[in-house]
């Protein structure tokens, strides 16, 4: 399989969801957990808010204090769930069955991956900053700039701006989301990981950006379901993401990409390269 197929939305998608009904409780239970786990994250920050209008301080303090443990406890247990689901995923796709270590079995990776998720957002901060930093720029210039402009020209530039900066972020962004899965599926240290994800990126991002876009619409259209059919498209997506990165890289079950130990060595021969998932 080529990057270009393994990166074909429709068909990682499609190949998603039939391998997941291999295995429906292990896949999509262990989805939908993992789905839920994620949600509860930032649940705790929504009763914020109404604290501060009507509990004062104090109770703001306690509040914000607890909302935080909450969070990251939330956010520990899904990656605790992540490494498991991942893996369950992969031996599904390659002989039909689960893991002898079952679902709830992180391997050993669960420090690795929660140090190479912090790390992920952290870069997505970093690189968010030149693109919202040019955007602040432009609003702020912006009154001089269109002083004796039409309305209408000025918020049509200034919505062109918005997706010409912010396009910026994603195109920049995206190149750091395979990298859960490349600590997962090659045992690669966070930074290693990092810097895998980006090289996978590197000559095929517009090619990424078409594969998560297409990715977050599906998940997206479980609103038109009374908004919980959101938790189904969002668990197909979350493991479309593993399923594209395996077909992508040709990892095997030793962790080792079938077509280089390097994990710094993934362009060159990609073209080339061929997945076989037995």
């Amino acid at each position: 399989m080529t990057p270009n197929e393994a990166l074909n939305p429709i068909r990682s998608l499609k190949a998603t969801f039939e391998t997941m009904n291999l295995q429906p409780a292990h896949l999509w239970g262990g989805a939908l957990l993992l789905i839920f786990v994620e949600q509860l994250t930032g649940v705790g920050f929504q009763f914020i808010q109404p604290v501060m209008i009507t509990g004062g301080e104090e109770a703001l303090v306690f509040i914000l204090t607890g909302a935080c443990v909450a969070a990251l406890g939330f956010f520990m247990l899904a990656t605790w769930l992540m490494s498991g689901l991942f893996l369950t995923f992969r031996s599904t796709l390659q002989t039909g069955g689960p893991t002898r270590e079952g679902l709830f079995d992180h391997q050993g990776k669960f420090v690795p991956l929660l140090l190479t998720r912090v790390l992920v957002v952290i870069c997505t901060l970093l690189l968010a900053i030149p693109g919202s930093v040019l955007l602040g720029l432009y609003v702020y210039f912006s009154s001089e700039l269109f002083a004796n402009a039409p309305e209408a020209l000025e918020i049509t530039c200034l919505i062109l701006a918005f997706f010409v900066f912010y396009g910026f972020i994603i195109y920049s962004v995206i190149g750091v989301l395979f990298a859960e899965s490349a600590v997962i599926f090659e045992d690669l240290r966070p930074s290693e990981a990092i810097k895998r994800s980006w090289n996978l990126a590197s000559g095929r991002r517009w090619r990424f950006v078409w594969f998560f876009l297409v990715n977050g619409i599906f998940a997206m259209l479980g609103f038109l379901m009374c908004c919980v059919g959101v938790l189904a498209t969002s668990a197909v997506t979350r493991l479309a993401t593993a399923e594209g990165y395996l077909q992508l890289t040709g990892v095997d079950g030793s962790g080792v990409a079938g077509s280089s130990r390097d994990p710094e060595d993934t362009r060159g021969d990609d073209e080339d390269r061929r997945v076989h998932l037995d």
